[in-house]
């Protein structure tokens, strides 16, 4: 199955947060060893919304919906092209009247084996 690709512009100032799986080793003498834990020891997280009308969001709507257990390609501000999932507990849709709404999630790196 061919991957899909996050197509829509970010809005706002996305802050992304980088987390490192890191070992370490403390030594008697003071001396600690530290190395990266696994293959892939750093993790990308961003928070995004998208806000507009129904007919422009339910779209991102669905694609998030669709994507919290298979990858998808996205490139994040600033970043390099790489495989995301949404967390699944993260997807919020908020009206805000009218026709117009808010969709909110996290999307969070992840790699293929």
């Amino acid at each position: 199955m061919a991957l899909e690709t996050f197509k829509w512009r970010t809005q706002g100032q996305p802050e992304g947060t980088y987390a490192h799986r890191i070992r370490t080793a403390q030594f008697g003498d003071g001396y600690k060893q530290v190395a990266g834990d696994g293959l892939n020891p750093e993790t990308q997280s961003w928070p995004l919304s998208f806000s507009g009308i129904e007919k422009d969001m339910l779209p991102i709507l669905t694609f998030m919906r669709k994507h919290t257990l298979s990858s998808f390609i996205w490139t994040p501000p600033f970043g390099e092209k790489g495989l995301y999932r949404v967390v699944a507990d993260s997807i919020r849709a908020m009206p805000i009247g009218g026709k117009s709404m808010t969709i909110a999630a996290i999307f969070e790196q992840s790699s293929q084996p």
